[in-house]
C-alpha cells in the first residue's frame, strides 16, 4: 500500500514539472514575440519595469498592487515617446506622451465596459457603440467633434477604453500579442491624441508680482515696498544738500563777502578832501604863461 502512495506522489510531481515547463515555455514565447514585434517599430525591450505602474491609475490602470507590469515595448512612434505593456492577466495597455499635460481628462469606452470608478468624471454621451466620459463637460464637449465621433466609431472593439492621464493618452484591450492588433491600437492611440491638443494646458500658479516691476498691479511701481511713501517722510529724514563750494581766489580780482566798500580819493596835492562850497562854481582865472596842471608838458 505504501508503495502505491509513492507511486501517486511521483507522478503528481511529473504532472506539476510539466505543466512548469509548459507555462514558462508559453510566457517565453509571448515576451519574444513583444520583443519581435517591438525590434519592427524600433522599440527596446524590457521584461519588467516596476516603476512604471504608479505613473497611471485611472481607467485599465485602476488595479490591484500585486498586477504588475511586464512585456514592456518601449520607443518613439511619429516622434513621441511610446509604450506598449501588459497588466499581468488583465489588459495590454498602449501610450503615447502628450506634448502638453492638461488636468481635465477625456474618457471613452465601449459601451460593454464597466463605467469609470473616478469620483470626479461625468457622463457626456454616446458616441456610435462607445459612450464618453469627462473631468470637464464644457470642454469634452468641444473635443467631441467629427472626428472624435469618426475615431470611436471606426475603432475597433477590442479596444475597450481610449483615456487620457497627465501627459499621457492611453488605450487598453485584452491581453495579446498579435502583431495587427498592436498595430491597429498604437495608430489609434496616436490618433486619439491628436484630438486631444484642444485640450487646456496645466498652468503654473504664477508667484507675487514684482513690485518695481512699472506693469505690476500692487502700485509704487517705481519705488520698492521697504521706501516710505512720499506724504510719510519727514523734513529731518531728507538728505542735506552739499554746500556749495566757495570761489577760488584769483589774487588781485579776488572779491570779498559783503557790500564794496569805497575808499575816498585824495585830492591832487592836498591831504584832505576839498570842502564844497555853496553857489555856482566859478572859473578860476589862469595866470598868463602858466600850464594846466596834469596837462602835456
Amino acid at each position: 500500500m505504501t508503495a502505491v502512495y509513492f507511486l501517486i506522489a511521483a507522478v503528481a510531481l511529473a504532472g506539476a514539472v510539466a505543466l512548469l515547463l509548459l507555462d514558462r515555455r508559453r510566457t517565453t514565447g509571448a515576451r519574444r514575440e513583444r520583443a519581435v514585434w517591438g525590434d519592427q517599430h524600433g522599440f527596446k525591450y524590457r521584461e519588467t519595469d516596476p516603476e512604471l505602474k504608479s505613473e497611471f491609475g485611472r481607467a485599465a490602470m485602476d488595479v490591484p498592487d500585486h498586477v504588475g507590469v511586464q512585456d514592456l515595448a518601449y520607443g518613439s512612434y511619429y516622434g513621441e515617446e511610446t509604450l506598449v505593456f501588459d497588466l499581468a492577466d488583465t489588459a495590454t495597455v498602449v501610450a503615447i506622451r502628450r506634448t502638453t499635460e492638461s488636468n481635465v481628462t477625456i474618457d471613452v469606452r465601449h459601451e460593454k465596459t464597466l463605467a469609470p470608478s473616478e469620483d470626479d468624471v461625468e457622463l457626456l454621451g454616446a458616441m456610435g457603440r462607445r459612450v464618453m466620459f469627462s473631468s470637464h463637460l464644457d470642454v469634452a464637449r468641444r473635443v467631441c467633434d467629427r472626428r472624435m465621433v469618426a475615431l470611436a466609431t471606426n475603432a475597433p472593439d477590442y479596444i475597450q477604453i481610449l483615456w487620457n492621464e497627465g501627459a499621457w493618452s492611453l488605450g487598453s484591450m485584452p491581453i495579446t500579442n498579435d502583431p495587427e492588433r498592436l498595430d491597429t491600437a498604437l495608430e489609434t492611440v496616436r490618433r486619439f491624441t491628436d484630438l486631444l491638443r484642444v485640450l487646456p494646458p496645466v498652468v503654473d500658479p504664477q508667484g507675487a508680482p514684482d513690485p518695481r516691476d512699472p506693469s505690476s498691479p500692487t502700485g509704487r511701481s517705481r519705488r520698492g515696498l521697504a521706501e516710505p511713501r512720499t506724504e510719510n517722510i519727514r523734513r529731518e529724514d531728507l538728505p542735506q544738500r552739499a554746500a556749495r563750494p566757495a570761489p577760488r581766489d584769483s589774487g588781485a580780482h579776488a572779491r570779498t563777502s559783503g557790500p564794496i566798500q569805497r575808499s575816498p580819493v585824495p585830492p591832487v596835492g592836498g591831504s584832505g578832501p576839498i570842502p564844497r562850497q555853496s553857489g555856482p562854481i566859478s572859473p578860476q582865472p589862469g595866470q598868463p604863461g602858466s600850464r594846466r596842471a596834469g596837462g602835456p608838458q
